[in-house]
């Protein structure tokens, strides 16, 4: 599970007075391949449908965006049960919808295709084989709406994300 925020505010050009925005839950699955450099360091790349999202307050405009993420991951164990881990994160789009009023609608093709972020967390094991992640998520590009159809804005994410991981 994650939660997300669209930031307007760090989006390019800066809008003229503030835009304040919520922070919108969304889920998270997938698989990831693990390769040991030694004992303690190890390359984690992950393949994650993610959904993010983020609400303006002052329209009730709510944003849903669905992606194909792919974090690149360097894990450093401190101890056996507690690890860190840092490292970029690309998203490409699959799924963009807008709701104004309840009114959903498909915004895919008016929304920047990919997106850029950095991520850092830590991973503590309950089990041998079961461990619980925490991180977080700073959107380094501007990710832009409304691209093609004309008035466009930006926005970059953040997000925190909570997962469990079994390993096989």
């Amino acid at each position: 599970m994650n939660v997300s925020n669209t930031n307007f505010n760090r989006g390019f050009p800066k809008p003229a007075t503030s835009i304040e925005t919520t922070w919108k839950p969304g889920a998270v699955v997938g698989l990831f391949v693990q390769v040991p450099f030694s004992q303690k360091l190890s390359l984690q790349q992950e393949y994650l449908f993610s959904q993010m999202g983020g609400k303006v307050k002052s329209t009730g405009t709510e944003y849903r965006f669905n992606y194909l993420s792919l974090p690149v991951l360097l894990k450093y164990s401190l101890t056996p049960r507690f690890g860190i881990a840092l490292g970029p994160q690309f998203d490409l789009l699959l799924q963009a919808k807008q709701k104004i009023n309840g009114a959903s609608t498909t915004i895919t093709h008016d929304t920047e295709e990919r997106s850029i972020s950095a991520t850092a967390g830590a991973e503590f094991y309950v089990l041998d084989n079961l461990s619980l992640n925490l991180r977080y998520l700073y959107g380094l590009n501007h990710v832009g709406l409304s691209q093609r159809s004309g008035n466009p804005t930006e926005f970059k994410y953040e997000m925190a994300q909570l997962s469990a991981t079994v390993t096989f």
